[in-house]
């Protein structure tokens, strides 16, 4: 039964993050403009903020708001569509700003689980 459960708060977790995905990603990336895939690097910056958080936070007893969470995550960051904007800019002759993207999505990434994890500790 707690099999049943935990997949369908992922499965709604993922559904919320896909949208949310969709509607933040589309905001940055109207308002930075074309050119540079912003709002791929917003939300893989946000949701590893989220997902550091909840390890400093969430206690381990607490998994159905992990699974769920991790769903929204799951849902909301995307690792295949930061490899395919930043192949669509190396093929496009684009090759600093794709390595730019790559290196950018990690380092922000790291920096973000790293804050949200201090942040979630201290709460």
């Amino acid at each position: 039964m707690m099999l049943a459960v935990e997949v369908f708060l992922v499965l709604v977790g993922a559904g919320v993050g896909a949208v949310l995905r969709y509607l933040i990603g589309g905001w940055v990336g109207h308002r930075m403009g074309p050119g540079f895939p912003w709002g791929t690097l917003a939300v893989n910056t946000l949701g590893c903020l989220e997902l550091g958080f909840l390890i400093g936070f969430a206690p381990e007893e607490n998994v159905a708001l992990f699974i769920l969470s991790g769903g929204i995550i799951g849902g909301f960051t995307t690792f295949s569509t930061l490899m395919f904007e930043s192949s669509n800019l190396a093929l496009s002759g684009q090759s600093r700003r794709s390595a730019v993207n790559i290196a950018a999505n990690f380092a922000l990434g790291f920096i973000a689980l790293f804050i949200g994890t201090y942040l979630g500790a201290t709460l």
